[in-house]
């Protein structure tokens, strides 16, 4: 998924906010602040799907 935007964290404040330990790592923050941390590699479709359950919750609210 290319278009989605990386973050360049080159100090590391973010890995260790989220404590994240290894690549790759997903956050997915619903708009309640509501985590959700994926440690591996995600494939299009399971990124896809969690995209959609975000944009679920945020017209649900």
């Amino acid at each position: 998924m290319a278009e989605l935007p990386h973050i360049f964290d080159e100090e590391g404040d973010i890995w260790r906010q989220y404590k994240i330990s290894s690549q790759p790592a997903w956050i997915f923050i619903d708009p309640n602040g509501n985590q959700e941390r994926v440690i591996g590699s995600l494939g299009d479709t399971e990124i896809r799907t969690k995209l959609r359950g975000l944009q679920k919750i945020n017209t649900d609210t």
